[in-house]
């Protein structure tokens, strides 16, 4: 029973991503600022602001929306981006709330040239492709870590953005569908990379902190 168990427990994690323990064991830095914004009747959100040394809430930044803090390591904000932990792809927000979100965001911070960044990892990178999709005029760029688009018509959507992916070598099927969708954005002429991360797989905590934020700075920037 144990076996199955086992099993189980391993097909759900390559297909979901991370259980909550492995992102629990890796505490996030201290945020510059957190806030509880109501985005509608019964609807709230926590949004934690990571900001760059001298921030000047009147001058535009690269902006960088993640959706949990697993990654969120260090100091997030070292390369001169604001990092804001902003979980707009949950599925209980529907496209009209996350632009409401985006909206007040950018009441505390002028995202450079009017538009964001999203990443998202694992399982949640199918709301990041939803949401960017439905609001592309207000991105510039998308990183999964690891992600793909679920529908055809997101790939479309994206395509003029700067598209980046992060996957581990053995993850086999993030891996697969990560090569698939950064081929399909290539014959669209999208700005798209992908890093494979040698002996890497679903997991890839030793990017967390300086070494992401150093990639999504030259990536992006």
């Amino acid at each position: 029973m144990r076996t199955i168990r086992n099993t189980l427990f391993a097909l759900v994690v390559g297909i979901l991503g991370a259980p909550i323990s492995l992102a629990q064991d890796m505490p996030a830095a201290t945020p510059d600022r957190t806030e509880v914004f109501n985005v509608s009747v019964g609807k709230t959100i926590e949004l934690d602001y990571y900001f760059p040394d001298n921030f000047n809430a009147e001058k535009p930044y690269p902006v960088m929306l993640a959706p949990g803090s697993f990654f969120l390591q260090d100091d997030p904000a070292a390369f001169g981006w604001v990092v804001i932990r902003a979980g707009i792809e949950e599925p209980r927000f529907n496209v009209d709330n996350a632009n409401v979100i985006l909206d007040h965001i950018s009441t505390m911070v002028m995202p450079r040239d009017d538009r964001f960044h999203m990443m998202g990892y694992s399982a949640n990178s199918s709301g990041v492709f939803r949401i960017v999709a439905a609001l592309r005029s207000r991105f510039a760029g998308i990183l999964t870590i690891p992600g793909h688009p679920r529908q055809r018509s997101e790939y479309e959507a994206v395509r003029q953005m700067k598209i980046r992916f992060i996957v581990g070598a053995r993850d086999g099927y993030w891996m697969r569908e990560a090569k698939k969708a950064h081929a399909l954005f290539q014959k669209l002429g999208t700005d798209t990379e992908i890093e494979v991360v040698e002996n890497g797989g679903h997991v890839l905590k030793h990017l967390a902190g300086r070494p992401l934020f150093k990639r999504i700075d030259d990536w992006f920037h």
